[in-house]
């Protein structure tokens, strides 16, 4: 019985020391990690530039187009 017991508390001791390498890891991807927050203002900076883009077509080429009209 004795024996059994020091096998548990030596795989609990390793069991410690896995636990520890797996929560490093984790903080270290935590840190790095891509979120939703950063995909939302990559989103909005992506749509604004191409609303942008469109914006100034439409100037560049439209404005003309209608000032060239007949009233």
């Amino acid at each position: 019985m004795e024996s059994r017991i020091i096998r548990l508390e030596d795989n609990v001791t390793d069991i410690k020391v896995s636990v520890g390498k797996i929560e490093t890891r984790l903080d270290h991807i935590e840190k790095n990690m891509f979120t939703k927050g950063m995909a939302a203002g990559y989103a909005l900076v992506a749509i604004i530039a191409v609303f942008g883009a469109g914006w100034w077509i439409v100037q560049q080429y439209l404005s003309p187009i209608l000032k060239a009209l007949p009233r």
